[in-house]
């Protein structure tokens, strides 16, 4: 994001965002490139030996550069067909349904499903912040601690306190890159309609039989009144770590350097808006994730908030993946993914159109996941990045208005990383949950028309909804790091 602009009207724009792109021949990339260079090396020396064999060598090239060379939303043709031929794969072995419990073969508890199926939860003392959770996922060697807070809002608030708040929680981001074996930061806000249960058990719990009449008619009638149109809003911040390549570290050493840290960055997010900033335990990081698999038993976990529930319980009982949806226990799922961020610039209140409560969806998740680079490598990546734009535009002899944009915001970029800026690359994930399969065409249309509003490009998430469910839980899943297509 570049530093914000200040229109006319007075207020704030941002932007600048881009996507990354590389150099190659008629689209290819530098994999194709390469891949191409080959095909032609081939062919010339076979042109030697038989016309045939060359033609038939070239022929084989084209067919097989074909499928690199088409773009289908942002991906290649050859990853289209891989990431089909991978479902399709793991369909046949069965993989795409789970079922735990004493009638399983799987397991005689409720374990998590796919990634999270190896996942541990540790607790450590973090100073002022008390006993928090670390979520382990250890084939890939990461640390997850959560951070739960209240946003502040900003009904009655004046536009130069938004700013304010703006641009410290640009600081905050801009410290990301400087934090040792930080890997990635998530802002998730899950909503859900509010059945008033938690308002209910408090006023019965402190309401006194000898309170006047009227007092007790009053509340009776607020409790009753209150679900309709609330709604809960939750807000998490997870910061996944891992230890340097080649240092060996303990899990007991990991957590211990994560505990040391979470302060730090707890007092950050402080004047960006957070407020009540806590580290989720691991009863609470348990709770939030049975919660997220069977949203339908969501309100007895908040009404007995001293469930003493143990991570190896958290896991649903049954799950089952489709091509475009995820079925687990009292839940119907489906995630979205970004493709595109928005055009242009935008006001600082673009994101909060897709965060809105809607009542008709069980749950809804909107997260916002940063990937932090360090200094020196964000120096290399923003001069690649500028070589690469460079090279695409002047490839063309008339370069569109999109090309020389694409060029304008990598010499920003890489001007502004000059000067100390950090850099961050980012990606938005959405998943609505709803209680009937036949509901999830109707939250298509609700999720996509709120990311029309927030200019956001969003698609399904097709062939890998169980990974992008399990990616919005408070666990710190890095989704790059499983993926079975890793180009």
């Amino acid at each position: 994001m570049s530093a914000p602009q200040d229109t006319a009207s007075g207020y704030r724009t941002y932007g600048n965002w881009r996507l990354g792109r590389k150099a190659g021949l008629f689209g290819l990339g530098p994999v194709g490139t390469g891949v191409a260079f080959i095909v032609m090396v081939i062919s010339a020396f076979m042109i030697t030996i038989s016309f045939l064999a060359a033609i038939i060598s070239l022929v084989l090239g084209v067919l097989l550069l074909g499928p690199m060379a088409i773009r289908i939303n942002g991906r290649t043709g050859f990853q289209a067909m891989s990431a089909r031929f991978a479902w399709w794969m793991g369909r046949s072995k069965r993989q795409h349904v789970y079922l735990s419990g004493i009638a399983s073969p799987v397991t005689e508890f409720h374990k998590l499903p796919g990634i999270l199926a190896r996942s541990q939860v540790y607790e450590v003392e973090a100073g002022p912040m008390g006993v928090v959770g670390i979520v382990v996922i250890p084939q890939s060697r990461h640390y997850t601690i959560t951070l739960r807070c209240q946003p502040e809002g900003t009904d009655l608030v004046d536009q130069s306190a938004i700013d304010t708040r703006v641009g410290r929680y640009a600081n905050w981001l801009s410290s990301l890159c400087r934090e040792p074996m930080l890997v990635q930061a998530q802002i998730t806000t899950e909503t859900t309609p509010d059945p008033g249960t938690l308002l209910s058990t408090e006023v019965s719990s402190t309401l006194k039989e000898s309170a006047p009449d009227l007092a007790k008619q009053v509340l009776t009638e607020v409790v009753r009144r209150y679900p309709a149109g609330s709604a809960q809003v939750d807000t998490r911040v997870s910061l996944t770590y891992s230890p340097p390549v080649g240092r060996k570290m303990t899990t007991e050493d990991m957590c211990r350097e994560i505990a040391a840290r979470v302060v730090h960055m707890h007092s950050g997010l402080s004047g960006a808006g957070g407020s009540q900033i806590s580290a989720m335990s691991a009863n609470e990081l348990a709770v939030a994730v049975r919660a997220g698999y069977d949203p339908a038993n969501a309100p007895d976990l908040a009404v007995h908030s001293t469930l003493d529930l143990d991570w190896s319980q958290a896991g649903p009982v049954s799950t089952r993946e489709t091509w475009d949806h995820y079925r687990h226990d009292s839940g119907f799922s489906r995630s979205w993914g970004m493709v595109e961020a928005p055009r242009g610039v935008v006001f600082s209140n673009m994101y909060s159109r897709l965060t809105v409560p809607d009542p008709e969806l069980l749950r809804k998740r909107v997260s916002i996941i940063y990937r932090p680079y360090g200094p020196m490598e964000a120096a290399r990546l923003v001069e690649a990045d500028k070589r690469d734009a460079r090279f695409l535009a002047s490839r063309k002899s008339s370069p569109s208005a999109r090309d020389l944009v694409d060029l304008a915001a990598a010499d920003q970029a890489a001007s502004e990383e000059a000067t100390g800026a950090g850099m961050i690359r980012f990606t938005v994930m959405v998943t609505a949950t709803v209680a009937k399969e036949s509901d999830l065409e109707k939250a298509d249309n609700i999720i996509m028309s709120h990311a029309g509003e927030a200019r956001l490009f969003i698609r399904t998430m097709y062939g890998t909804q169980a990974a992008a469910f399990a990616a919005g839980l408070p666990t710190g899943i890095v989704l790059t790091k499983h993926a079975s297509i890793p180009f």
